[in-house]
């Protein structure tokens, strides 16, 4: 079992976001989960594996492939393996989500 609170995970700051790793998808355990507080853009990016993207705060838009939609809270977006996406926040507070993988990202 794999219990964690977000107050006991060390951030990671990059450009316009912060990450926390919840669970990196190593050691036998096949689910990564990283939460994200956004405070400008994502920049373009992919993965070679799906990522499952639900927004918790916030509003902005997501950009996957050729494609543009609002996110709030309570909206999901999954992309496709080696699919271009970012995250872009709009308005004053911070666009909050979990990024959600099955398999690692990060390889």
């Amino acid at each position: 079992m794999i219990v964690k609170h977000l107050s006991e995970v060390v951030p990671e700051r990059e450009g316009d976001f912060t990450r926390w790793y919840l669970s990196r998808a190593d050691r036998g355990h096949s689910l990564a989960v990283r939460y994200v507080e956004l405070t400008g853009i994502v920049p373009t990016h992919t993965h070679d594996v799906e990522e499952t993207i639900f927004y918790i705060e916030g509003k902005g838009l997501a950009r996957v492939g050729g494609k543009e939609v609002r996110v709030k809270p309570g909206t999901m977006v999954v992309v496709p393996p080696g699919t271009v996406h970012s995250s872009i926040r709009e308005g004053l507070e911070p666009l909050r989500y979990l990024a959600i993988f099955v398999g690692s990202p990060d390889l």
